[in-house]
């Protein structure tokens, strides 16, 4: 036959992506439990690649389900089409007809999310991109065995469509839909079932934060003098008290990108400083975190020279492994002016800053970090990024 061999390639590269979009999945799940999976390929660092901020936002998912599931059960389909164009050469056209018209639109959907990651949320998913090239693969094959114009393959689509329809005489249409079915219902199960294990039932996860955030007394912190990532005036406003050598805090840092990245116009972050250092913190009663005020302090210098963010990601990389004795090295890669961050440290003005932010914490009553006081709420540890979707939208109901 023919169109054996495409049939076969398309077959594959249905299951590449059907790989790709169940670990895309795998990675969403992690983020339920904010879980940061997927290594370096999906993190990159502090760089442009991260998968996380991308799966997570607003755009990662279409009428309640994550659009990993839905690139599952695109390639489920693209592999039953295969299955189903075995029988004859004439059904074999009519797969790969329809094949073609998926693949096709597969890639308008792709340029659609590939626009809205560089515009929008401003990172890129390494392995979403990998599912787009698996798409164009499948259009290339598709198209090519045809051996026509690509507006002749898609005059041809509706009566591919109507082959589908099952009769006595076309049974393996009947046994299409039955796989199809069971493809569908498998994926909403996986997707209903994973979800309630591990975070319950959405309704009832709103009525817990409701509960909390009732119980929470509203707070107010001074933020006019602290390093902010996103809009100042956004209607969102993280102030996170923090401790550069606190392990649950470089963890933090990278959840912190990906909740301002679902909402980029609404979120704005502001670190204030909280070391569980007793050199500098009298609320703690023994030391915990040796040289981190040293390091707080180097921060707010940095802050001075509008490049803390900088200096902020290069601690972090590192977190409670950090050796102080590199921070004048990460300042001058950090684009500090080493003459004036020096003078800073020496004259005591970076620990000044350090000491207002402490006192600001033990106003709100922070004993541990990271807390996080969100719109006036105190939050110790902070939310997922799922978790926090849910807050923002039990925030914006009481309005």
């Amino acid at each position: 036959m023919r169109f054996k061999r495409p049939l076969l390639a398309c077959a594959f590269l249905s299951l590449i992506g059907l790989g790709l979009a169940s670990y895309l999945f795998y990675i969403h799940l992690g983020l339920l439990r904010g879980e940061l999976l997927g290594g370096p390929v999906c993190t990159g660092g502090h760089g442009l690649l991260n998968c996380h901020a991308v799966t997570a936002g607003t755009w990662g998912s279409f009428l309640g389900m994550p659009l990993a599931l839905w690139g599952v059960l695109g390639y489920v389909l693209v592999l039953t089409l295969t299955a189903w164009g075995e029988s004859s050469e004439e059904q074999a056209r009519r797969s790969l007809t329809l094949i073609t018209v998926l693949s096709a639109l597969f890639l308008l959907v792709d340029a659609g999310l590939l626009f809205l990651m560089a515009q929008v949320i401003r990172f890129y998913c390494a392995f979403c991109m990998l599912t787009y090239l698996v798409n164009a693969s499948l259009l290339l094959v598709a198209a090519m065995s045809l051996r026509q114009s690509l507006p002749t393959t898609l005059s041809q689509a509706g009566a591919a469509v109507v082959s589908l329809i099952p009769s006595a005489i076309n049974r393996e249409a009947g046994l299409w839909w039955v796989a199809m079915l069971v493809g569908v219902l498998g994926v909403s199960g996986v997707h209903a079932s994973t979800t309630y294990a591990i975070r319950g039932s959405l309704k009832g996860m709103q009525t817990q934060l409701r509960e909390f955030m009732v119980k929470q007394p509203r707070v107010s912190v001074d933020v006019a003098t602290d390093p902010v990532k996103g809009p100042p005036a956004g209607s969102l406003q993280l102030v996170e008290f923090s401790d550069f050598f606190c392990p649950a805090c470089q963890r933090a840092a990278k959840l912190n990108t990906i909740l301002l990245a679902s909402y980029p116009k609404d979120a704005a972050l502001v670190f204030k400083n909280y070391p569980l250092d007793s050199s500098c913190n009298s609320a703690i009663p023994r030391m915990v975190h040796p040289g981190a005020c040293q390091v707080a302090a180097a921060g707010e210098c940095a802050h001075l020279q509008g490049k803390f963010w900088a200096f902020h990601d290069r601690v972090f990389e590192q977190g409670h492994d950090y050796d102080v004795r590199n921070l004048s090295i990460d300042a001058e890669r950090a684009g500090l002016q080493m003459e004036q961050f020096t003078q800073c440290l020496q004259t005591g003005q970076g620990m000044e800053a350090v000491r207002r932010d402490i006192a600001d914490g033990q106003k709100v009553g922070v004993t541990s970090t990271p807390t996080y006081v969100i719109n006036g709420i105190p939050w110790p540890g902070g939310p997922s990024p799922a978790i926090f979707k849910d807050f923002v939208k039990v925030l914006r109901e009481q309005r």
